[in-house]
Formats: structure tokens, C-alpha cells, sequence
């Protein structure tokens, strides 16, 4: 394993959210350095915690099942999972990799952010539903 190879996590629910994941990420890299990590891979989704087919997250499984990675950096715990952290605490670990929390003092209430995952997973769906009654009223007309 690389000595000082780090990688950090940013996750936001939704699209919208894109200046906190900028700042998380910025805040993730500065608190990697500062903890003497040279190299440091940068890994976002923009999912909810429940979604389990997340780029980001698979690649920072294969990373630390290649041992390419000594600590994973996210600002919350739920970053990575709503649910079964532990779970995911043990995998790292088993790889040689730890994972940090930033910002352990100030977490959500797992309710929080339950609530915003499951508004914002609804909010795309009604997206995806009006796009596709949009669709069929123009192919209705002969518009598509």
C-alpha cells in the first residue's frame, strides 16, 4: 500500500446539492493533508445513502480491496451508508483501512437525513413521471 494514500468521499442526495458536495470535497482534501496524506483520490456521488449502486463507493471498495488506499475521509458517517456502517467499518479495516469522520460531533439524526433522501428520490421520480406524460402527449400529436 502506498504510504500516505488517502481517499476522500463526498455524497450529496441530489443534484441540487452541488455546491455542498464542492465544499465537502475542499474540506475533505485540506483534512487529508493536514493529516499527512501525500496522494489523495477524490470520490463523489450524488445519490441517496440507501442507493447501494453507487461509482463512487464501488470504487472505493475496489481501492481498498487492492490495498491501494490506508484511510477513507468522509465529513459524516452517513456519507457512506444510512444504515450498516459498521458493516462497511469492518470491510475496511479487514483491507487495512481505516475511515474517519470529520465531523462526528455534528451528525444528522439518521431520521434527517432519511427524510431528505426519501424527498429528494421522490422528487425525481414525479421529474421522470412528468417528463414521460410530457412525452407521450407530443408523440400523441405527432410531435416525436
Amino acid at each position: 500500500m502506498p504510504k500516505g494514500r488517502a481517499a476522500v468521499y463526498a455524497r450529496i442526495s441530489s443534484a441540487d446539492q452541488k455546491e455542498d458536495l464542492e465544499r465537502q470535497k475542499q474540506r475533505l482534501v485540506e483534512y487529508a493533508g493536514g493529516r499527512g496524506c501525500q496522494d489523495v483520490i477524490v470520490l463523489e456521488d450524488a445519490a441517496s445513502g440507501l442507493n447501494e449502486n453507487r461509482k463512487g463507493l464501488a470504487k472505493l471498495f475496489e481501492l481498498a480491496a487492492q490495498k491501494q488506499i490506508e484511510a477513507v475521509f468522509v465529513t459524516y458517517r452517513d456519507r457512506l451508508t444510512l444504515f450498516g456502517f459498521r458493516y462497511l467499518e469492518a470491510f475496511f479495516s479487514s483491507h487495512g483501512c481505516r475511515i474517519e469522520a470529520i465531523d462526528a460531533g455534528e451528525l444528522k439524526e439518521p431520521q434527517q437525513e432519511l427524510v431528505e433522501d426519501l424527498i429528494a428520490h421522490s422528487s425525481k421520480l414525479r421529474w421522470k413521471d412528468l417528463r414521460g406524460k410530457k412525452s407521450q402527449k407530443e408523440k400523441s400529436r405527432g410531435g416525436g
